[in-house]
């Protein structure tokens, strides 16, 4: 499992930007969108060593669990912003089809950012395991310490 955070240097998260060819040319919003990640890959760069694309493979499923924390309530829709982290992580020659997770959202005008916690498969199965068998303990001693009473 990998974790990092990526700082909105002040501002909200960018959303994903859907667009035509066209507009890749004169949209400034799609220019800004395309900027946000490269500064999500550059950072990922700079906390790992390498770029996403050759960390992350081809056709392997990941989980991809993001808190995001908004300036304000002036945001784009916490679905897109989980998206275009999709989107900028794995990118061509990746594929983001095979990316599931969650995102959450809250509210720190003080330090907005991302935080993101990436799993594989086999992680996220033995997370949900260790949950299961923590749930089970918590319960056993629940019951033993009522039964003491």
């Amino acid at each position: 499992m990998i974790k990092f955070t990526i700082p909105t240097q002040g501002y909200n998260a960018v959303p994903y930007k859907r667009t035509t060819q066209k507009q890749k040319f004169i949209d400034k919003s799609y220019k800004r969108y395309s900027q946000w990640k490269s500064y999500i890959n550059t950072l990922f760069r700079q906390e790992f060593g390498i770029y996403p694309r050759n960390y992350f493979r081809k056709n392997k499923k990941y989980y991809m669990d993001i808190k995001i924390y908004f300036k304000n309530y002036a945001h784009g829709d916490s679905d897109n912003v989980f998206k275009g982290v999709a989107d900028s992580l794995f990118a061509h020659p990746l594929n983001d089809k095979s990316i599931a997770g969650s995102f959450d959202f809250f509210y720190d005008k003080d330090n907005p950012r991302i935080e993101v916690e990436i799993c594989t498969e086999e992680e996220k199965q033995q997370l949900e395991l260790k949950r299961w068998q923590d749930r089970q303990n918590a319960e056993f001693i629940a019951k033993e310490f009522k039964e003491l009473l």
